[in-house]
Formats: structure tokens, C-alpha cells, sequence
């Protein structure tokens, strides 16, 4: 039954990006009151404009809320921050 939003999702969310310029805060506050799977276009939107601007451009007050994850959905996971599992994902190759 989800299939529709999906490509909804990803639309609103190029849009709440393009609406707010690429301000971080604008972007997921856009897109998270536009309704529908306000939880994934306000994710992807953020992502856009993460990665569009840099940790930096991640509101303090924001960031200072994320905690290490419970492990409750990946065991593995467990103590683990955000940016932690980011680095893992991103790790480059040493020559």
C-alpha cells in the first residue's frame, strides 16, 4: 500500500530542498509540515540539504539531540552515533 508515496515522498522533498534554497532548517520544517509521510520527505529533504551544506548547516540545538542508537532495530548497531555509522559508510579505501 505504500507505493505511492514513495515517489511522492522523493518529489516533495527535491521541492521543500528547492523551496528553502538549501537551508537545512527550512527544508525539513517545509517538508515535514506538508503532510502525508511527513517522517521520510522531511528525512530526504534533510539529506539533500545535509549533504548539500555540511554538518554545519545542521541547526546545534538539533544535533546536540542525537544520541548513540539503542540497537533496537540493528543489534549491531548499538553505541553507536549517527555520525559514526556515516564514517563507517564512508570510509575510503587506503592505496
Amino acid at each position: 500500500p505504500w507505493t505511492d508515496l514513495a515517489p511522492e515522498a522523493v518529489g516533495l522533498a527535491f521541492g521543500a530542498f528547492a523551496a528553502a534554497r538549501g537551508d537545512f532548517r527550512t527544508a525539513v520544517l517545509t517538508a515535514v509540515n506538508m503532510g502525508r509521510d511527513a517522517d521520510t520527505t522531511a528525512a530526504v529533504a534533510g539529506a539533500l540539504a545535509g549533504a548539500a551544506g555540511g554538518i554545519a548547516s545542521i541547526p546545534e540545538e538539533w544535533a546536540s539531540a542525537i544520541t548513540p542508537v539503542t540497537g533496537s532495530c540493528l543489534p549491531t548497531m548499538r553505541g553507536y552515533h549517527v555520525l559514526d555509522i556515516a564514517d563507517l559508510l564512508t570510509e575510503e579505501e587506503t592505496p
